[in-house]
């Protein structure tokens, strides 16, 4: 896969995913991507830095933050909203990156093939060959509104790739 053209493509899965999955829901999306670098600062600390991502590099670490706003004119229902964001061919994901399931307000669920969904840990296999798969495996995150949405509202949510 061409990683020029691998953020540019995950951007509009995340766009199309999104908007299917609401179809009758107001929600509006717009999504930032960007590159993370660690940098060295002169005291010897690490911080991380962002420069907003056009293409990427294999080795690169790739953050998306996918922005969801209730555009509509009536309260969402707890439950109703679920963003899902891709990890596409070329990328992996980076374990502990997505954004959490937090204070019982968000449902954060990860998936192999796209179907399944399920919390870690996420098995994969029958019988003697399941086992508990890697965060690398995984090809989707479901994140699931746990609270209303109201109108105006918005979520960030957030992961991160590194470009394979």
């Amino acid at each position: 896969m061409n990683p020029r053209l691998g953020v540019a493509a995950l951007l509009l899965a995340v766009f199309g995913l999104a908007a299917a999955q609401t179809p009758a829901n107001p929600i509006t999306f717009r999504s930032e991507i960007y590159v993370v670098s660690e940098v060295t600062a002169a005291d010897g600390s690490k911080e991380e830095r962002f420069s907003a991502a056009t293409s990427a590099i294999p080795g690169q670490v790739v953050e998306f933050r996918i922005i969801a706003t209730n555009s509509g004119d009536t309260t969402l229902p707890a439950g109703r909203v679920q963003i899902f964001g891709p990890v596409d061919d070329g990328m992996a994901f980076v374990g502990n990156s997505a954004s959490p399931s937090a204070e019982n307000r968000l449902l954060t669920e990860f998936s192999v093939d796209g179907e399944e969904f399920s919390e870690p840990p996420v098995l994969v296999g029958t019988g003697d060959n399941r086992r508990v798969a890697d965060p690398e495996e995984f090809t989707m995150i479901r994140w699931t509104l746990l609270t209303p949405l109201e109108p105006g509202q918005e979520v960030t949510l957030v992961y991160r790739v590194v470009i394979e």
